[in-house]
Parts: structure tokens; sequence; C-alpha cells
């Protein structure tokens, strides 16, 4: 049976509609006061003793009693269809529910229950709704108006959750990358609680990541105004830090693309979500003081270096410190070739010089223009014990630790990496486990095979607990769909998605280069398709890419060969 539909609004204000028409005579704070708490506790028979105590405390019992029975007959009185909502008998009374009722107070509590369901299932797509229904629900604090005693804690109690809700939802924006709602949720946050500092660092952060140093500097400039007007105090630690730090965050980002830069890195990355929270999580953590690896693998052209540098670009974005490096497979014999780019970094160089002189002298090893500029420092000898050795490596992570914390260091494709400077980063991990430290690593996993000393690297600190490992797989239609349609500037047909699906497999490399050669369009992939070598059919550029990574896992697996008959 379905009746009219009664809607009731109790946060942020009062308002009572009934088939679409106002009831106007439940205008006092106490009646509506009486109605707010049956409707918290609905279907809950409630003790009329101990009602009358709660809205009339400062009187007799029988003065309260008396009062109850007035206010609940002028409610009935004043509420069409009385008998429908309310229900009485000498000792309890209860507001009752039916789905024709629709009140704002359920509404945030329902929504907030399947939030928390579906954040433990891990269902992002059902936690980003409810929680966005959830902020859209509280218009404000229960009852406003309304000053009676029980009243407060149940207000900062909803409050409180709401809070809770949008630090989930601002932090979830954040990590979908949609800074700009993400912001609107933070300024939604500050409203609810203007003296939280956690708050004002989150907008400075995500200012920043939107790339608007300008409002992150309002942002502070608001917070010490605020914090100085309402409880005459500085902005603690936490806050000046941040502030200081995003204020030497880069205005442009440097950008790395899979073998070029130009490649993919001027499009949005498209899904990866899972990936991407992985990713983040793995930073939080060194962030907090537990150094990890975070390892991306993949096939070429699967978008590692993409992944890789969303993070790298993210965590530089809020001034902290990052050093990008790459193994190339012509020097994959060179040792310690990408730790010697770090030394030189511009991250890590200014940072080092002021260490003792016995670690100069060992990193001297692989820096000689130390020697130049420090003439009076004893030259390196030959390392022919462990413990020399062993002296060399702490001299390495020294400098490289000596950089501002947290740090992020990038090592591109390190499948290509020689075996000294994976041992190398083994030892750095080990070195102070507690330093807030990010080794962000990519490689081929056609490359990296479970023999190779990546592999066995990884392994280990499986172990340790130590690394996250990442495996990248094709982009599925939908998501091979939009990336489509950034590098073409406009959305593909149906047919045409099919046809470069199947061409490409989802692989974004061959997928952007499919469509910067012109040559995603329906006719021209029909006419490849009748072509009996499969190799025209590609652009050079993917061309190039398959033969050099043919070329590449040959000359592994010879040089594996050579190693184990030796």
């Amino acid at each position: 049976m379905t009746h009219p539909v009664l809607r009731v609004q109790l946060l942020g204000g009062f308002n009572l509609v009934y088939n679409n028409a106002p009831v106007m005579g439940v205008n006092s704070a106490r009646l509506q006061s009486l109605l707010a708490y049956l409707i918290l506790h609905a279907d809950s028979p409630q003790s009329r003793q101990q009602v009358a105590f709660l809205l009339w405390p400062d009187t007799t019992e029988s003065q309260a009693r008396n009062n109850l029975r007035q206010f609940f007959f002028q409610l009935r009185h004043e509420l069409p269809d009385p008998d429908r909502f309310l229900s009485a008998d000498t000792n309890t009374i209860y507001w009752k529910t039916d789905e024709d009722q629709i009140v704002d107070l359920h509404l945030f509590e329902r929504t907030l229950r399947e939030a928390d369901v579906s954040e433990r299932r891990g269902d992002q797509i059902t936690l980003r709704k409810m929680l966005e229904q959830t902020v859209s629900t509280y218009q404000g604090d229960l009852l406003p108006g309304c000053y009676d005693d029980w009243i407060a804690p149940e207000r900062e109690r909803l409050r409180q959750q709401c809070q809770t809700a949008c630090q989930k939802l601002v932090r979830l924006l954040e990590t979908q990358r949609e800074y700009a709602a993400a912001l609107q949720m933070g300024q939604q946050l500050l409203r609810l609680d203007p003296l939280d500092e956690g708050t004002y660092v989150a907008l400075m952060r995500l200012h920043v990541l939107n790339e608007d140093h300008a409002s992150a500097r309002r942002v502070y400039q608001t917070a010490v105004e605020t914090l100085q007007r309402e409880l005459g105090v500085k902005p603690d630690e936490t806050l000046r830090s941040a502030y200081e730090r995003l204020q030497h965050a880069p205005r442009t980002i440097s950008t790395f693309g899979e073998g070029d830069s130009s490649t993919s890195t001027s499009f949005r990355l498209v899904g990866r979500q899972p990936e991407w929270r992985t990713l983040q999580t793995a930073w939080k953590r060194a962030a907090a003081g537990d150094a990890q690896l975070a390892l991306i693998t993949g096939e070429a052209g699967i978008g590692k270096s993409r992944l890789a540098e969303e993070l790298f670009n993210w965590v530089r974005r809020q001034g902290f410190t990052t050093a990008y490096t790459r193994s190339y497979a012509a020097e994959g014999s060179l040792s310690f070739a990408p730790v010697t780019e770090l030394l030189r970094s511009v991250a890590v160089r200014p940072h080092w010089n002021a260490l003792d002189r016995l670690w100069l002298t060992e990193i001297a090893r692989l820096l000689p223009e130390i020697l130049n500029d420090h003439p009076d420092l004893a030259r390196p000898e030959p390392i022919n014990e462990y413990g020399q050795r062993q002296r060399f490596f702490e001299a390495l992570a020294r400098a490289v630790l000596a950089a501002p914390h947290p740090l992020l260091l990038w090592i591109d494709d390190l499948q290509w990496c020689d075996q000294e400077t994976l041992e190398w980063l083994h030892f750095l991990l080990r070195f102070d486990s507690r330093n807030a430290l990010l080794i962000l690593g990519t490689a081929r996993s056609e490359e990296s095979p479970p023999e190779h000393p990546l592999s066995s690297l990884a392994r280990q600190l499986q172990t340790e607990d130590k690394v996250a490992v990442i495996e990248l797989s094709a982009l599925d239609a939908a998501e091979m769909a939009k990336l489509a349609s950034q590098v073409r500037g406009q959305t593909f047909d149906t047919a045409d998605t099919v046809r470069l699906y199947r061409e490409t497999e989802g692989n974004p490399l061959f997928v952007i280069e499919t469509i910067r050669a012109g040559m995603a369009d329906a006719a021209t992939l029909e006419t490849k398709a009748l072509t009996t070598d499969e190799s025209h059919m590609l652009p050079p550029r993917v061309h190039a890419v398959i033969l050099i990574d043919k070329v590449s896992r040959s000359r592994t697996i010879e040089v594996w060969q050579k190693e184990n008959s030796d």
C-alpha cells in the first residue's frame, strides 16, 4: 500500500512536507525537538519517563510528564495522518517508519552504513557514490535552532560522522587524481571544523597538485589568521613544515615517457586505479619511515614508466625530494651507472658534500671530480676485501640519504641494471630500514624472468616485507577507448574502437602510435588486415620497440648462458 510522501529535514534546519504541501503547525523549537528525538530512535519504543526527563530536565517528574502529554498531543494534531507515524501506550511512545518517508537523518545514516560496507569490500565505485550522498545529505547541524541539552551530543556525533565521510572522500578523490573535486570537498570539510590544521595541510597539497600555488599560499594565510583569532596560537610544526615544503615545490613538472617522453606524457593517465592505490600506499608507508621498493613490471609499451611518472610528479609537486635515473641495455655491464647519475642529480648532489672525508674518498670511486674539488683528499684504494666493499656501499648510501626526506628515487628499466647496483639497492634498503625512502623501479617482465638478479632481489625483499610488486596488464576496451579519444581529440565510434582494440590488444604504446601514424580509422585497419607481412601492419615506432625488445632479450639470454658456462 502506498501513502502520500512525507519529507522531513532535520539537518541544517527544519522542514516538514506532506504530499508536496508544507506542514506549518510544527513550528516551536520544543515541538521540533520532540519530533527529532522520536525520529532519531524510530521504530524503537521510548519510555515516556525518559523522554520527559530529557526534554524537561529542570522540572518535577510530574510536570515533565504532563508537558510531554501536551506536546505529544499537539504533535498528533499537527501531523497529517498521525496514526501512520506515531504510536503510544501508557508507558511508551515512538515514531513508525515506512517506505514513503524521506527523512534526511535516516538517509544520512543509511548511506554511512553502506559506505562502510563498500569500504570493507574494496568497492571504490560504490564507496565514492555513498560518501558523496552522505556529504550532500548533511546540510548542516542537527536542528541548529534548538538548544535542548539532549541534542548537543547527537549534533556533535553527526557532525563528526560527516567530517569522517568528508575526509574519506577527499582521500578517495585525491587517489583518483580528481584534484578539483577533492578541493571542493576539502572546503566543505573546513566549514565543518575551521580549526582543523590537518584540513589546511590537505587543501594546500591539493592546490599544489592542481598547479595553483597562489591558492595554497592563501590557504596557509587563512589558517594563520583563523588560529590566531580563535585560539590565540600559531600553526603547529606539521602545518608550518608543509607550507615551507610546498613553497619549494616546482612550478613546472618535467615528464618522462617509456622510451620517449613525448609518447604518452601529454595524456592523462587512464585506468590503473588499483595499481595507483598500491603505489600511493607504498609511498605513504615509506614516508612514515619504512623504506620500500615499489617495482612496476610488464611488457614493453604497457605503461610502466607512465604510471611511475604519475607517482614521481605527484610526490614532486608536494615539495618532497625526487631523483630520476635509468638503465640502458647497452650499459648493462657498466657498474653503478644509475647510482652515479643519482649522485650527480640536482636533488642529491648539494647534500653529500658535507659528509666526512672518509665517505667522500669512497664516493670518489664513482665521481672522480671530487678529487679535483678536494685535492688534499686521500685517493681511494682498490677494493679487495669484503670490509672495503661494505664501506664503499655505506658511503654511497650515506651520500644518497643525505638528501632531505622523504625521498623518492626512480630507476627506470631496472631489467638492464648491473648486478652491483641491485646488490647496493638491497643494502640501501637495509642500511637504515627506518629511513623515509621509496625506491621506484620499472622493469620489463619478459626480460626479468625468475632467474634474473632483479627477480631474486624482489623475492628477498618480499620476505622482509620491503617490496610492492605491481604487474601491469593491457587496458580493457573501455580504458583503451578513453586513451584513444585523448590522443585523437575526438571519440571513436564503436566499430573503430573494436578494430583498434583488436589490433593493439590494449597496449597503450601501440594505441598511441597507431593513432599518431594515422592508422586507426576503419578503412586503414581493414586494408592492413589484408597484408601478409604482420610487421608492415605496425607503426614504425611500435615495430622498433618490438625489434629492440627481441634483440635485448636475445642478448640477455646469451649473457646468462655465458655466465652459467663459466
